[in-house]
């Protein structure tokens, strides 16, 4: 066993032992090390109450002292955390109370998860009195004392069982699993910020997660449940519905955020609108309905303006037919001004959406990549700045004036597209002069 502590931190340690304090590395760093991972960041936990904590060393800031927690400023900032015991949260996130104890088990006991609740000291070793180091062994996420408890107290922590079983590719225990399951109403205490960022950790590490977070997350996302009992009977899948929509997250690379939770939502749609005929399913309309669903979820989370733009518009067209990749832009950057980067990400999506099919679906990636080299290749005006006319030169040249003017715009954009050759500024200034609504 090898517990990875660099220098710095060796110091800081140093000068609590030398100043007669107790003092051990705590927590994620333990656990990473044990894990042969490099830590990020390193936590302290010692017997010194704040105060003395501040006294030791030159440069400290009170990032958190109501609650013992004073950051040192070292060659990296390293918090440092006295001994503590918790009273009871009320608000099913933070301690009512904190008080101060001498004892470093007591400490331990009322962290989250045993493989959380190590503390190392280079000289006295590794404190372990809830069995972290065996459960990283066996692959195992477990709550430390009663999980009841421990979710009762905290219920973001239940998203961070699942967060630490998708970033390791662990286990959560059974009576840890049960607890969630039991107490997962209590996830509406939790910030919708929080759980977003959670979530997302989970779809970066692991979207397969999920799958076990349906009842955790139905506050939100009641879909994901009817989603995973959905079947696919056709050519075209070999999976269920949410399983399809993980595996198509899977493939993102590199991740993205908005397009895992475009992926995330894109099918979920698909439960409302099921029907057989002969044996085969069809979701006609999913799109339009998954559409619906994004913007009701992108709201609940609080996402970016950006974001409740743009993800239920790539959930409405991710199955937009392929075949013809001229009318394929025509429509959307011409008719619906997409930006180029918005067409971008719905190739993206596309790509995960077609990929994550059975063998047979996968087919259609052709069609893909002839529409992706179709739009590459376009040397055909786009956008209003790649025509050879100008709103001053209408102005100037015509009687049309106000609206008027955008409205010409538009027709020579849509003209130019369909008529390159014509994009100069005496064709189109003739073409405006040849339209009869305007005369």
């Amino acid at each position: 066993m090898k517990i990875l502590c660099p220098n710095y931190v060796k110091t800081i340690l140093d000068t609590f032992h030398q100043a007669g304090f107790q003092a051990y590395i705590v927590g994620g760093c333990v656990r990473d090390s044990l894990l042969n991972k490099v830590p990020h960041d390193y936590d302290v936990t010692t017997n010194a109450k704040p105060e003395q904590v501040q006294a030791l060393f030159e440069r400290t800031i009170p990032t958190g002292i109501d609650h013992g927690t004073i950051t040192v400023m070292s060659e990296c900032p390293v918090e440092v955390t006295t001994f503590r015991q918790e009273s009871m949260y009320s608000d099913h996130r933070h301690p009512d109370h904190v008080a101060f104890v001498n004892d470093l088990i007591e400490d331990l006991a009322r962290r989250d998860f045993t493989i959380n609740a190590m503390a190392y000291d280079p000289i006295l070793g590794l404190v372990d009195p809830f069995g972290g180091q065996t459960d990283l062994e066996k692959h195992i996420i477990r709550a430390v004392g009663n999980p009841y408890e421990r979710f009762h107290e905290d219920a973001l922590r239940m998203l961070r069982a699942h967060r630490f079983a998708a970033r390791f590719h662990f286990q959560i225990e059974t009576q840890t699993k049960k607890a969630i399951q039991q107490l997962h109403k209590d996830i509406q205490y939790v910030s919708v910020e929080r759980v977003r960022h959670e979530i997302l950790e989970i779809l970066a590490a692991n979207p397969y997660e999920i799958e076990n977070m349906t009842l955790l997350l139905s506050h939100w996302m009641p879909e994901l449940e009817s989603c995973r009992t959905c079947l696919q009977q056709t050519p075209y899948h070999d999976t269920n519905v949410l399983h399809h929509i993980l595996r198509a997250i899977k493939l993102l690379d590199p991740f993205d955020e908005t397009l895992a939770w475009t992926l995330l939502f894109h099918d979920l749609g698909k439960p409302a609108c099921h029907t057989n005929k002969n044996g085969i399913d069809h979701f006609k309309g999913h799109p339009a309905i998954g559409a619906e669903i994004a913007c009701r979820i992108c709201k609940d989370l609080k996402m970016t303006n950006a974001q409740q733009k743009i993800i239920p518009a790539l959930v409405y067209y991710h199955d937009e037919k392929m075949k013809d990749p001229l009318a394929f832009i025509r429509k959307f950057r011409i008719q619906k001004h997409w930006s180029d980067a918005w067409i971008r990400q719905l190739f993206i999506v596309k790509h995960c959406d077609i990929m994550a099919h059975s063998a047979y679906g996968q087919q259609t990636i052709k069609q893909l990549e002839a529409l992706e080299i179709g739009y590459e290749t376009c040397d055909r005006p786009m956008d209003l700045a790649h025509l050879a006319i100008h709103g001053k030169d209408i102005l100037e040249n015509t009687p049309l004036s106000g609206k008027q003017i955008a409205d010409a715009l538009q027709a020579c954009l849509e003209y130019a597209f369909d008529h390159p050759e014509k994009n100069h500024k005496e064709d189109l200034l003739l073409y405006i002069e040849s339209r009869p609504a305007w005369k």
